[in-house]
């Protein structure tokens, strides 16, 4: 009997599972900095309450956005999840429809959370995390949304989380007031994970396989986890960071996503003519098996003395919308013979520092650009035989005109106690351009910019 010949792709697949697998469970002691404790704002004192061995330590607060926008913009959450401005859109008269003030005043993003701790088994401390708040996701904010909910199994030098937390990307979040945390020129999701730390002295490991919840990639579809799903293989991050006594640290990662963009397609055939003698096109629906890899660096530096906070970011972002930021990937080569599509990731490279000043008394100054570098392969413009043309480029929100964004956030805050009052000023100007070249190139022509005013109040417990 003949046997079917390895798929190549099938062989990486189960390679690179392989690895994953065995990296994750060769440990036999454990221990590393919770990453995520980095992330979240300082924590206020926690009530404990004890259950024989286990203990739960209740966190929360109700915090209170009020928030000012000079224009439309691209944003989510009621608007609390601000990323950029629209670019104009004039009428006839030379108005610019988006150029429309708005205001508001919400307490949705107040949160609720319990960190389990107290047991040790496998010569490990054990600990689990539940974390929601009333914000929601996709079209619905009316709702409570899971944002952390994961367990953690803890040794001497060796780590193994498993459950939803940030993405090992988004570590070290700026220290800004406005919801988005740098969105999006700083990586932001929260999603489910395997992730393995290992610590040694001052050198820290992280390996990570990811899937994908609220935050997707996008395609044909619009945005959706099922191109992750279908690929088989999770997103992997691999990463490395160093710290020294001096307040140092110094870090690179590398994001891997393989998306499977399509899982069918149709096929064209000729069913007849028309009166004319032309051909009538009718299509049925075949499977088709297309992937595409997409590679993103992150070197980032953080230094702290005292009251004195600053770090830095850069991303050489390639096919990043699952995490939020201003990317996507096109159709650059098509078979003739099976119809299977090639796929190039946009480029662009997104950078951004942040300090910051004091403890009870805070200022902090954020400042970020990205640059959008396009496509290695140039765009195919879809025409299928029947005539109708196909998009061929899936972007965030749609939006392939741009060169590039940079924005200045100024903000101050005061906390009495678990009280704390902020204001944060945020100038987010965009290039637009008329459109793109045959790489997804874009010459910026005109300048849009949104003047953001916020203001925080939180009581946290």
């Amino acid at each position: 009997m003949k046997h079917k010949a390895i798929n190549f792709k099938t062989l990486v697949t189960v390679v690179l599972w392989g690895a994953s697998v065995a990296s994750l469970f060769a440990v036999d002691a454990k221990t590393v900095q919770d990453s995520i404790a980095n992330n979240e704002m300082k924590e206020p004192i926690k009530e404990v309450v004890e259950n024989k061995k286990t203990k739960f330590k209740f966190y929360g607060f109700v915090r209170n956005y009020f928030i000012y926008d000079s224009r439309q913009n691209y944003q989510s959450n009621e608007g609390l999840y601000n990323q950029i401005p629209k670019d104009q859109n004039l009428n006839e008269l030379g108005e610019d429809l988006n150029e429309i003030s708005s205001s508001k005043f919400l307490a949705m993003t107040s949160r609720l959370g319990v960190d389990v701790s107290g047991i040790k088994a496998f010569n490990a401390d054990l600990s689990a995390k539940i974390e929601t708040d009333f914000c929601g996701f996709s079209s619905s904010t009316t709702m409570l949304r899971i944002r952390q909910a994961y367990v953690k199994m803890k040794w001497e030098k060796n780590a193994l989380l498993m459950g939803q937390t940030w993405h090992p990307m988004s570590s070290d979040l700026p220290d800004v007031l406005g919801l988005a945390s740098g969105s999006p020129f700083h990586p932001f999701s929260r999603t489910p994970q395997i992730r393995y730390d290992f610590s040694l002295s001052k050198l820290r490991f992280t390996l990570a396989a990811l899937w994908q919840f609220q935050y997707k990639s996008v395609g044909p579809d619009g945005a959706d986890a099922k191109y992750l799903n279908h690929s088989i293989m999770p997103e992997f991050y691999v990463g490395f960071d160093f710290s020294n006594k001096k307040g140092f640290q110094i870090g690179t990662g590398l994001d891997i996503v393989r998306l499977r963009p399509r899982t069918t397609a149709l096929e064209y055939f000729v069913s007849g003519q028309d009166t004319t003698g032309k051909d009538i096109y009718s299509s049925f629906t075949k499977k088709v098996d297309e992937t595409f890899l997409s590679t993103s660096p992150v070197l980032f530096l953080n230094y702290k003395k005292e009251k004195f906070l600053m770090r830095f970011r850069t991303t050489y972002a390639r096919s990043t919308t699952h995490l939020n930021m201003m990317s996507g990937y096109g159709v650059t080569g098509i078979d003739e013979e099976t119809g299977v599509r090639e796929y190039s990731p946009l480029r662009s490279l997104s950078s951004w520092i942040n300090f910051s000043y004091g403890n009870d008394l805070k200022f902090n100054l954020f400042g970020g650009y990205i640059k959008n570098f396009g496509m290695e392969k140039e765009l195919v413009k879809i025409v299928n035989p029947d005539g109708k043309s196909e998009n061929s480029l899936y972007t965030r929100s749609n939006v392939s005109n741009i060169d590039c964004i940079y924005r200045i956030s100024p903000a101050i805050s005061y906390t009495m106690k678990r009280m704390t009052f902020g204001v944060e000023y945020e100038w987010t100007a965009v290039s637009y351009g008329d459109g793109y070249n045959e790489f997804v190139e874009v010459d910026g022509v005109r300048t849009v910019s949104n003047h953001r005013v916020c203001g925080l109040i939180r009581y946290a417990w």
